[in-house]
């Protein structure tokens, strides 16, 4: 006896694979065994409804029911095959279909912003990478890098026809255009700016607002609020990153508080009780160093590094000077005065003088203080110190007199100001005198008379 066929609404059930099918993110390769896979188990649940006294039409709406919302299955087949965390969000955003027939003119000029999105992206993790401190150039780059990445994945939904990649894009061509805008107004007086990406925003504009694009795109489906929340967010924080970077204090780079400088003065007087020379002894050492403090290409360190001292010596008001401990105290260089006299005794760990450079200040401090002789500041080249190691540098200074403006010191001892200039970061200051000694205190930048 011949089995008997029954007709099936395969139809139905195609769709309805179909359908899981398409809210999830499989591979490729795979889709096809995939769908005769789900096929055989729905088409058994059938043959089941059928079994129980159904009819074709109820046996398969009955299988469809006991499968479960299309949906769902789709992010729960995306998250077999990656993650949950992907199936609820990359899963959603880049969903495995098709893309709409054809494509619109604009569609291919559009798209060439993302495009150049990720090569300014790629190139802005280049320079962070060469130019900042490691942990600013971490913050930076990995909001280009995240930003990299959402240009990657919009690319790629926008060629499967999904509106947030259009909503994505226009986002990113309103910055461009913000950008090429401000660069024209900021520009000085008398000059002119061409802004070649505004003017590329341009270019794109017409695609971007046309409504055959917004109905090209209008057949996807929504990614639902939180999920666009999350992804304005993202978008912003991977634009904003690199302002952040700069705002950052870096756990890399030292702070006024690693370094512990110290200073005092030994005095040598006259029968009147005057100072007629004075020996400052000044003391430092480095809790810790700088990592690659001009960033990873370290080409111009030679030409930046610019870590030293200056040493002033005041004729008078060691005492009774104002602000002893905070305040920016000019050294007046008029005649008599203190000048320095031979060459600074160096003593350090290893006996060596190596990395020392006895030259001007700092580049840090030249400029900014005009009461200091150029012979009276200590530069460190790179790798003149080691973190750990205490220097003692010693300086001599003996009075000097001019005819008609006195002949010996006078009776009060004089103020004796060390500043140590780290960089173009920080200051810290120490001032001592014949019977005081001081310690190193940072000082607010830039100093009060520098705009004099």
């Amino acid at each position: 006896m011949s089995e008997i066929s029954l007709p099936t609404p395969e139809p139905r059930l195609r769709a309805y694979i179909e359908s899981i099918l398409v809210g999830s993110s499989v591979p490729a390769a795979e889709r096809e065994d995939i769908a005769e896979e789900l096929y055989g188990h729905l088409w058994q649940r059938w043959k089941d409804a059928l079994a129980a006294g159904a009819n074709a039409a109820e046996a398969a709406e009955t299988a469809i029911r006991s499968f479960g919302e299309a949906d769902q299955l789709g992010r729960e087949m995306t998250g077999a095959y990656h993650s949950r965390l992907y199936a609820t969000t990359i899963g959603v955003l880049l969903p495995a279909v098709t893309s709409p027939p054809g494509k619109l003119w604009g569609f291919r000029r559009l798209r060439l912003l993302l495009v150049l999105g990720a090569i300014v992206e790629l190139v802005l993790v280049w320079i962070d990478l060469i130019q900042l401190t490691p942990g600013r150039a971490a913050v930076s780059a990995c909001g280009a890098l995240f930003a990299l990445a959402l240009d990657v994945l919009a690319y790629r939904a926008f060629g499967r026809g999904q509106r947030w990649a259009l909503r994505y894009c226009q986002f990113v061509l309103a910055m461009v255009l913000t950008q090429g805008a401000e660069s024209v107004f900021a520009a000085p007086s008398g000059t002119y700016t061409v802004p070649m990406l505004g003017l590329i925003g341009v270019w794109m504009l017409r695609p971007a607002i046309s409504g055959q694009m917004a109905d090209w795109f209008s057949s996807s489906r929504t990614i639902g609020r939180t999920l666009a929340f999350a992804l304005v967010v993202a978008v912003g924080a991977g634009y904003l990153a690199p302002y952040a970077a700069g705002a950052t204090p870096d756990p890399t780079q030292v702070s006024a508080s690693d370094l512990n400088l110290q200073v005092s003065a030994v005095c040598t007087r006259d029968a009147t009780d005057g100072v007629t020379a004075i020996d400052v002894n000044t003391r430092l050492r480095w809790s810790r160093l700088d990592l690659f403090p001009f960033g990873l290409g370290q080409g111009n360190v030679f030409n930046s590094w610019q870590d030293g001292f200056e040493t002033g010596v005041s004729p008078s008001g060691g005492q009774n000077s104002v602000d002893w401990r905070t305040g920016w105290i000019p050294i007046p260089s008029q005649f008599p005065m203190y000048l320095i006299s031979g060459d600074p005794q160096f003593t350090s760990p290893d006996g060596s003088l190596d990395g020392l450079l006895f030259v001007a200040p700092p580049q840090g401090l030249v400029g900014l203080d005009p009461y200091v002789p150029a012979s009276d500041g200590i530069e460190f080249a790179p790798g003149g110190l080691h973190a750990g190691w205490t220097y003692d540098i010693t300086q001599h200074y003996e009075w000097q007199s001019v005819t008609g403006l006195g002949t010996g010191p006078v009776a009060s001892d004089p103020l004796v100001t060390i500043r140590y200039a780290h960089l173009d970061r920080f200051v810290v200051q120490a001032l001592a005198s014949c019977d005081r000694p001081g310690s190193g205190v940072q000082m607010q930048l830039p100093y009060p008379w520098a705009s004099q």
